[in-house]
């Protein structure tokens, strides 16, 4: 079969996919526990500095996320091609 990238038959063993489900995970979490999502807006000050760290924050997961995607990998155990 033909992928779209390279070893996409073993998605489960690349980073970008691994982070992605960590982010998935958190972002869960913290939708199933609203007490533990205002604890950590607490911990911020009011004002812009909370608009710019919540910026900084998706920024941060989407670079790294990104980041990992384009470094080279190396070869899947097992995978096509």
């Amino acid at each position: 079969m033909k992928y779209l990238i390279d070893n996409a038959g073993s998605w489960w063993r690349m980073w970008s996919v691994r982070l992605a489900a960590l982010a998935g995970v958190v972002a869960a979490y913290l939708a199933a526990n609203p007490d533990q999502t205002q604890a950590l807006l607490d911990v911020l000050p009011d004002g812009p500095l909370r608009v710019l760290a919540s910026i900084g924050i998706g920024v941060f997961v989407f670079g790294l996320a990104t980041g990992t995607r384009l470094a080279r990998q190396g070869k899947a155990e097992g995978g096509e091609g």
